[in-house]
């Protein structure tokens, strides 16, 4: 019997030793030679998306152009798209505009930010253009003689907005089409 309490107590005593803190207990590592590399921070899945939206953002104007034999090479940005037009082709007011036509918006970093493609011109002025904005191909309307005004008397769109109104928007801030157009060209095979 006694031998019994004797390992029960070596029992107990062992258990209780293992039950000690991690912070009174030291582990001793050896020391290793560790290689320096650069750290590449890869970007978040947000910054990502923004810089994919800006290369395909002038994505339906592109096609189209393709689509009637002009060739070029740009980063698929409205901006550089903005740069070979304006090379290439001539300006014409948006008054003049007919379907094919290619817009431009600034949308507060210059002109030559947002890109449209004219689908239709009714004779009053309103434009319906087609556009991609947020991930979407869409279709918008700007009426460059009425660039302020939102909706017509019978509800009709005027002007899409182009962009979302924020509480930390300054006063003078563009939000419709009308107000953001800022070229206008005749883009035609050669």
């Amino acid at each position: 019997m006694a031998s019994r309490r004797t390992a029960f107590l070596w029992a107990i005593t062992a258990l209780s030793a293992g039950c000690s803190t991690a912070a009174s207990q030291s582990i001793h590592a050896p020391a290793t030679r560790v290689r320096s590399a650069a750290v590449v921070s890869k970007p978040s899945s947000s910054e990502a998306q923004q810089r994919k939206a800006k290369r395909i953002a002038a994505g339906p104007v592109e096609e189209s152009l393709r689509g009637r034999g002009i060739r070029f090479g740009t980063d698929g940005t409205a901006p550089a798209l903005f740069a070979f037009v304006r090379e290439q082709f001539p300006q014409i007011s948006a008054d003049g505009a007919a379907s094919g036509d290619l817009l431009f918006f600034d949308l507060g970093g210059g002109c030559g930010g947002h890109a449209g493609l004219v689908e239709t011109v009714e004779p009053e002025g309103r434009i319906g253009f087609r556009e991609r904005r947020d991930g979407d191909t869409r279709h918008s309307y700007v009426t460059p003689r009425e660039p302020l005004v939102r909706r017509d008397d019978k509800g009709r769109i005027l002007n899409t907005l182009l962009r979302p109104k924020r509480m930390e928007d300054p006063p003078e801030t563009a939000y419709f089409a009308g107000e953001m157009l800022c070229a206008a060209f005749h883009v035609q095979a050669p």
